[in-house]
């Protein structure tokens, strides 16, 4: 082989080399970029409602949309609450923003955080005592009451907080059930607006602002920690 061939054998030789080595890192750089992307579009489908006075602020209309019972309607997002149109919103880095862009549907959206929903709640269903970390008492509603709801409704709503009303909720059971660590009867509700807090501690939870009993009846003891 003469000198110019092997100089020509010896480029093709390294010219084949780069190009291998070439596909190679690319092959290995596409997932890289692949997820990077990804992350850009997750981030740009998460917002984090900051309006200045981190928790305590809330924004107004909320823009946030949900299939609800009538007379019920979400009113604002607290601070620094996360909502997620893609993804979970509690596991992302999201964007700050002083308001939701357009109407996004809660029904259809992850919310890390809280939301007030104003309007008055007329449901049949069980009242329960069972102090816990959470509190003692709350209602949950009938399957006939949820059904009026969509997801939002239905996921937030199957069990409401009843220690923070105003005024106090002053309910008595009968002599035989005074002592019980859990007890539970069928009954009647008015209760009017409500904070969602929606994350993973034992505060989590819908609580409402103002309850009324109209009705009570059927006490029976129920197991601690059971359904």
């Amino acid at each position: 082989m003469s000198r110019i061939s092997r100089i020509g054998h010896a480029f093709v030789v390294g010219s084949a080399v780069r190009v291998a080595r070439s596909l190679r890192n690319r092959h290995l750089l596409w997932p890289t970029l692949l997820l990077a992307s990804t992350q850009v579009a997750l981030a740009q489908d998460c917002v984090r409602i900051a309006c200045g006075q981190a928790d305590g602020c809330e924004v107004s209309p909320s823009r946030l949309t949900a299939a609800l019972p009538p007379g019920l309607d979400i009113r604002s997002i607290r601070g620094n609450t996360k909502i997620a149109t893609h993804g979970e919103a509690a596991l992302l880095e999201c964007r700050p923003a002083s308001r939701l862009a357009a109407a996004v549907s809660a029904d259809r959206a992850s919310i890390y955080g809280a939301v007030q929903v104003t309007g008055k709640l007329h449901a049949s269903g069980i009242l329960r005592f069972e102090p816990n970390d959470g509190g003692e008492l709350e209602f949950r509603p009938s399957k006939e009451t949820l059904r009026t709801g969509g997801h939002f409704f239905k996921t937030n709503f199957a069990r409401i907080k009843l220690d923070e009303a105003q005024p106090p909720m002053k309910i008595a059971p009968p002599p035989s059930l005074a002592t019980a660590n859990c007890w539970q009867a069928h009954a009647k509700v008015e209760l009017s607006d409500f904070s969602v807090l929606i994350g993973d501690t034992s505060a989590a939870g819908t609580y409402a602002r103002q309850a009324r009993i109209t009705q009570a009846s059927g006490f029976t003891q129920c197991t601690w920690g059971g359904k």
